[in-house]
């Protein structure tokens, strides 16, 4: 299973998110607040435990077996 993080409503655009990023997958929109890039997204979880407006929210993804 891959974890993925998303920006849902809510996001009172402090920045902290971006700061915790590891990655730098966070940027920060004019207008709705902070954008999670899920391609670079590594499932730290880092901006997920700091997220002041608990705005973020987490995603699992079911890898495909392979054979």
């Amino acid at each position: 299973m891959t974890v993925t993080y998303r920006v849902s409503k809510g996001c009172c655009a402090c920045g902290t998110c971006i700061y915790e990023c590891p990655v730098q997958a966070i940027t920060m929109k004019v207008v709705g607040g902070a954008e999670i890039d899920e391609k670079r997204c590594t499932g730290c979880g880092a901006c997920y435990d700091n997220c002041a407006s608990e705005a973020i929210e987490r995603i699992e993804h079911q890898d495909q077996e392979k054979e």
